[in-house]
C-alpha cells in the first residue's frame, strides 16, 4: 500500500472528510487529495502530525504495505453525528464529563461545534445558535445530523434523489472548500452528506469563488480563461493590484452575504485558510 493509500485508508478510518483532515492539519483539502492520489507527499511536519491524530507510527503512513482493502467505487462512510444542542458549554460540560474525553479543537472552532472521538468515531456537539445557513429549517425540532461524506457528491446526489425516500435540498457551499446537501428522514432529523464536488474544479485561483463557464475571465486574444473569474482577471490581466491580504478584505463582505459566515472576522479566518492555497497567491 502506497503512501498515498494509507493516508487515506488511515483518514476512512477515523471517519474524516479531506475537508476535515485538511482543516485539523491547517492545509487546503486540494493538499490532502493531493496527497491520497499520489501527486503530493505531505512534509515531515504534517506526517507526525496525522500520525498523531489517527494515533499510528509514522512508519505506518510511511512504510509500504501489501495488505490492501479493496473498497466500493463510491463508498458512503460514516462521518460524524451531530447533537444538536441548546445550552452549548453546559452540553460541553456534561459530554466531556460522561465520555472522559476532552474535546478536540475548541480553540479553533469556538462555540459552533465541539468534537469527541471516540473508538475512532466522532460526535460533535453543534450549537443550535449558530445553524443560521447550515440547516434546513431553523425552527425544525430536530435533534442530531448524521454526516456521511463520499468522493463524489454530484453522483451521490443524483443517487439520493432517485431514490425518493425524503426530502433533498439543493447542494449547498459552507465554504469554497465543504460542499452539502441534506436529506430529511421521516422523523425530520437530517442527514448531510459532503464530499467532493465537481465545482471545485473550477474555483477561482484568485478569489475562491466557485465559477460557472458565464464567470470565467478572458485572455488577452478573447478566449475564456478557466482559472480566474471575471472579476479578477480580464483582458490578459489582473483586474486589481492587490495584495493577498486586500483581497481577503474585499471578499470578506461576500462571505458574509451569501450567508456563509455570520462575522466578520469569521469571514476573515475561513478566507486566510483557504486563499494562501491558490494559483495567485500560493508561494
Amino acid at each position: 500500500m502506497t503512501i498515498a493509500e494509507q493516508i487515506q485508508k488511515l483518514r476512512i478510518q477515523k471517519g474524516l472528510t479531506q475537508e476535515r483532515l485538511a482543516e485539523m492539519l491547517e492545509v487546503s483539502r486540494q493538499s490532502v487529495s493531493k496527497w491520497e492520489l499520489g501527486q503530493a507527499v505531505p512534509d515531515v511536519e504534517k506526517i507526525i502530525r496525522m500520525s498523531e491524530l489517527f494515533d499510528v507510527s509514522t512508519d505506518a503512513i510511511l512504510l509500504n504495505n501489501t495488505v490492501s482493502n479493496v473498497e466500493k467505487k463510491n463508498p458512503l462512510h460514516l462521518g460524524s453525528v451531530y447533537l444538536i444542542v441548546k445550552n452549548f458549554e453546559r452540553s460541553v460540560d456534561f459530554y466531556e464529563r460522561f465520555l472522559d474525553v476532552k474535546v478536540d479543537n475548541r480553540c479553533r472552532s469556538g462555540n459552533k461545534f465541539v468534537e469527541f472521538y471516540v473508538d475512532n468515531k466522532c460526535i460533535a456537539l453543534m450549537n443550535e445558535e449558530n445553524l443560521i445557513g447550515h440547516n434546513t429549517d431553523l425552527n425544525s425540532p430536530y435533534k442530531f445530523v448524521l454526516n456521511f461524506w463520499v468522493e463524489d457528491l454530484n453522483a451521490e446526489y443524483e443517487r439520493i434523489k432517485a431514490l425518493k425516500i425524503g426530502k433533498v435540498s439543493d447542494i449547498r457551499e459552507a465554504y469554497p472548500t465543504y460542499h452539502y446537501f441534506h436529506l430529511i428522514d421521516p422523523d425530520n432529523n437530517v442527514v448531510e452528506i459532503t464530499g467532493g464536488y465537481h465545482m471545485n474544479e473550477n474555483i477561482c485561483q484568485s478569489c475562491g469563488m466557485n465559477m460557472k463557464e458565464s464567470d470565467f475571465g478572458t485572455n488577452a486574444d478573447g478566449s475564456l480563461n478557466k482559472e480566474y473569474c471575471k472579476y479578477c482577471f480580464a483582458n490578459g490581466g489582473f483586474t486589481k493590484n492587490q495584495t493577498l491580504e486586500g483581497c481577503i478584505e474585499s471578499c470578506i463582505p461576500f462571505l458574509i452575504e451569501d450567508g456563509v459566515c455570520k462575522t466578520e472576522e469569521e469571514a476573515r479566518e475561513n478566507l486566510k485558510t483557504v486563499m494562501p492555497e491558490l494559483k495567485r497567491w500560493k508561494k
